[in-house]
């Protein structure tokens, strides 16, 4: 499989609303969120009262989905919204929560560069971040920012996972 080039301040997003199957609850992981992934959320969510949207409430099993894709992105050297395993972004997000629409927007950045502030001026200066930002049934979410290598350098990836209740 080729890997699309990586350029430092590279972000894609994407949101899929669609009826969902019944979510399995995976093993437990690293659910805790750091300063930087509380941030990225509460700039999220401020961007969003401007625009007359509820808050989205953080997530321990949208981090966990967050924090595992971050985390294969960067073991097998690889920046996108499907899975190492080719699994889509709303199977596997689906995975850790029921919801009946997803979304999901992923940031990478030169190691130590940029915060939470930074990250979400990204998202909302690219149209399809924006949209997912701007999804008014997303009523959670969950952010992981891992570090690593990818592409060759020294990165942070940054995943964020939204979800709607049932």
């Amino acid at each position: 499989m080729t890997r699309p080039a990586i350029p430092l301040l590279a972000a894609i997003a994407a949101a899929y609303a669609a009826a969902g199957g019944p979510a399995v609850t995976p093993a437990a992981g690293r659910a805790k969120l750091d300063g930087v992934e509380r941030a990225v959320i509460r700039h999220v969510n401020a961007f969003r009262a401007r625009h007359g949207l509820p808050r989205v409430r953080p997530s321990r099993s949208l981090s966990r989905a967050a924090d595992r894709h971050s985390r294969d992105m960067l073991a097998r050297d690889f920046f996108a919204h499907f899975s190492s395993d080719g699994t889509s972004f709303d199977r596997r997000v689906r995975r850790y929560a029921g919801a009946d629409a997803v979304g999901e927007t992923l940031a990478v950045l030169p190691n130590d560069t940029g915060g939470a502030a930074a990250i979400v001026r990204m998202w909302i200066a690219s149209p399809p971040h924006r949209a997912v930002l701007l999804t008014g049934r997303f009523q959670r979410i969950g952010v992981a920012r891992r570090r690593g290598s990818l592409g060759g350098g020294r990165r942070s990836v940054v995943t964020a996972d939204f979800a709607s209740t049932r």
